[in-house]
């Protein structure tokens, strides 16, 4: 096979393939962050790995001692072992036999051994995964009887399935198999679920279970490509630090990039002025622990949250919190060096008509305390008409070094990353613009 005409996916596999202490990991990040994820990637792993990236994802490979690495990176949501990559070409008229093409790459081309004994070693699965027939049988026997005995229960929150690590030595894998599927094809994702998940139980004879598996198989198929994965983490790296949650509570990975763009070095004085829940400044102080944090919000509720969040969060979360207004911030002229906040978007939070008054006057604040020539600003907003007159309207006191198109929540959001110019605000003059009482998550 010529891997000049492979995808680059395909490379990367082909690559991981030849050697049985590398793997190739798939990991997904907010879309609009893949470039801080690979830069993070890089950071700690070695500066050249060779990485493919994709709206909202990255691939890479790793020898087995690096996993522990990988297991450290904050950008990223998701983590997933890289069993199998597939080119197919589909007749694109006949159901069966495309589906059939799947069951014979099951059975004679995916060889997922090597990946599924480092998925058991990174997840602490105790359980069989390569169970005898009698074995399988009677556990299928005792699997059927205790679904008609006992209702099934679906686990609380968004976890998916089982953690590995609680199964029991006896435990026979419980396993399920979902598929994304992109392009156009004459058959449906669940198709391609249920015929890669039936091949898979009659060559390793798993459990099938929908609701309390420990292995999701995430099958994504791209056009005419199939990558097959074994997902690693149980629950999304996104749910740490925050205990009491707001309507419009700032996922920990979108925090941490959004910092990662202020670049923060030991000594420098963050802010986020509008906090919210504090999942920013949690995550700063976690993070850039030599750094001086500081938070507050306008809004009594939001500032008891952040509290309460600091407090669940850890011992080392140390930040000071304020009871503020973004107007008329209480820290003396060019003495922040960064501020990273979430501005309101005007849909849950806030009114855009008020917005365009807010912004204005936060900006100008901002240019008054930030740092002359060095301070950096990074802004999340959704109201981007309404940021952009702020801009224009203390346009002198800032220049914009990168804009990010980013989703949040479905919705397309933006961040601005800002600089200081050396103007004094002494010499800045900015319109009169009324006071407006905003509330901020």
């Amino acid at each position: 096979m010529n891997v000049d005409n492979e995808s680059s996916l395909r490379q990367l596999f082909l690559e991981s393939s030849l050697n049985n202490n590398v793997f190739m990991i798939a990991t997904t990040v907010d879309t609009g962050f893949e470039w801080q994820a690979i830069d993070e990637c890089k950071e700690k792993l070695d500066k050249n790995v060779k990485v493919v990236k994709e709206r909202g994802k990255i691939y890479f490979n790793i020898y087995w001692n690096q996993f522990v690495q990988i297991q450290e990176m904050r950008s990223i949501d998701n983590m997933f072992i890289v069993a199998d990559v597939s080119k197919f070409e589909f007749s694109g008229n006949n159901k069966e036999m495309d589906l059939q093409l799947f069951k014979n790459a099951v059975h004679n081309n995916m060889k997922l051994e090597k990946t599924l004994d480092f998925w058991k070693h990174v997840t602490g699965f105790q359980g069989k995964i390569y169970p005898t027939t009698d074995e399988y049988n009677l556990a299928e026997k005792d699997h059927k009887l205790c679904n008609i005995t006992v209702a099934p229960t679906t686990p609380k929150g968004k976890k998916r399935g089982q953690n590995p690590s609680n199964a029991k030595e006896d435990e026979i894998l419980r396993y399920r198999v979902t598929c994304e599927r992109t392009g156009k094809h004459i058959f449906e994702s669940s198709d391609v679920a249920r015929t890669i998940g039936g091949e898979l139980q009659d060559k390793y004879l798993w459990l099938v279970d929908l609701s309390t598996y420990y292995l999701e198989i995430v099958c994504k198929l791209i056009n005419n490509e199939l990558v097959t994965q074994l997902r690693v983490t149980h629950e999304s790296k996104h749910h740490r630090n925050i205990m009491c949650f707001g309507p419009t509570t700032l996922r920990a990975t979108i925090c941490y990039n959004l910092l990662r763009l202020a670049h923060p070095k030991p000594g420098d004085i963050i802010i986020d002025p509008m906090c919210g829940s504090g999942s920013i400044p949690i995550e700063a102080t976690l993070v850039y622990f030599k750094s001086y944090v500081i938070g507050g919000d306008n809004h009594p509720k939001a500032v008891h949250r952040t509290k309460s969040n600091i407090e669940a969060s850890s011992s080392k979360c140390k930040i000071d919190l304020l009871h503020w207004n973004v107007s008329q911030l209480p820290f003396k002229d060019s003495f922040i060096d960064i501020a990273v906040t979430d501005m309101p978007f005007g849909k849950r939070s806030g009114r855009i008509m008020d917005n365009r008054i807010l912004y204005k006057q936060f900006l100008i604040e901002l240019g008054r305390i930030i740092k002359v020539l060095t301070g950096r600003i990074v802004l999340l907003t959704y109201d981007r008409r309404s940021f952009n007159m702020a801009l224009q309207a203390a346009g002198d006191l800032f220049y914009v070094t990168k804009t990010l198109g980013i989703n949040i929540g479905g919705l397309q959001a933006a961040v601005y990353v800002l600089k200081r110019t050396n103007i004094p605000y002494e010499q800045f003059k900015p319109k009169t613009i009324k006071n407006v009482i905003y509330k901020k998550k």
